[in-house]
């Protein structure tokens, strides 16, 4: 999802929505139902609507209390080139100019009623051949967000801040530099079995369950599983997948680690 064109069509609504539901988040590895890819206080958990990534949209579902660890404020570049596998997560940043090459737009069949985005070329193509195949397996899987920049991912990030407050900001959405997004290889996904939102709840509808089951064969893996947030750092979001290629995303399904633990 571009969130920059959804945050300026919909900021409006996702603030009075957050204030009804006391809550809401998405990147940066957010589990939330929350959209700007997700958190809430000791008492009463706010409701996180995701695009986080590690990252999260505004407005969702209850999330626990935090158990990530805040980040670093000393975070390692890139070793060298940027690739399909280079780690980007709390200990990993992108350069701030950073941008993909090879951006493409993602058709209107492919995304969810009301959104744009664009992916890298060959993220894109699989993704096309991942969605085909949900489909005539019966599931109408569309993306929500794709590539997001780091100016864009730094207007998110302070989003979930005003609304949810650093702590659990966190844990719903990537800080600037530290999104998969920024790759052009994430993408957020999500049916019309969750109104087209970015929930927790999305993980156990059909769409969600068959997309965990063969995404790796498109060559997309599931960056914040659950139950995973002390390894990921962000709270689970069965919405972020990210292509790393079907050989190595093979590898990954095989290997039982956090994709976090596999690329570092």
């Amino acid at each position: 999802m571009t969130f920059v064109r959804f945050f300026g069509a919909a900021a409006a609504l996702v603030i009075a929505a957050a204030v009804v539901a006391c809550g809401d988040g998405d990147e940066g590895g957010g589990s939330p139902s929350a959209s700007p890819s997700a958190g809430a206080s000791a008492t009463a958990s706010p409701q996180v609507t995701g695009t986080a990534g590690g990252e999260t949209d505004p407005p969702g579902e209850t999330v626990p209390p935090s158990t990530a660890t805040e980040p670093s404020t000393e975070t390692a570049p890139p070793a060298g080139d940027v690739t399909a596998l280079t780690p980007v997560d709390k200990q990993h940043s992108l350069p701030t100019d950073y941008v993909p090459p090879g951006l493409a737009a993602l058709p209107d069949a492919y995304l969810a009623p009301g959104f744009g985005g664009s992916l890298a070329q060959e993220a894109l193509d699989a993704l096309r051949q991942m969605l085909d195949a949900a489909d005539a397996a019966g599931y109408d899987i569309r993306c929500r967000s794709g590539y997001r920049s780091y100016t864009e991912q730094e207007a998110t990030f302070n989003y979930w801040v005003s609304v949810l407050g650093y702590d659990e900001a966190v844990r719903v959405s990537a800080m600037p530099g530290h999104s998969e997004h920024q790759l052009g290889t994430a993408c957020d996904l999500t049916s019309p079995e969750v109104g087209w939102d970015l929930i927790e709840s999305f993980g156990g509808t059909a769409p969600g369950q068959w997309l965990e089951a063969h995404a790796h064969e498109f060559g997309y893996a599931l960056s914040y599983p659950q139950g995973q947030e002390a390894v990921t750092g962000y709270a689970y979001e069965p919405w972020h997948f990210r292509w790393i290629g079907a050989g190595e995303a093979a590898a990954w399904k095989a290997s039982g680690l956090a994709l976090a633990e596999y690329l570092r």
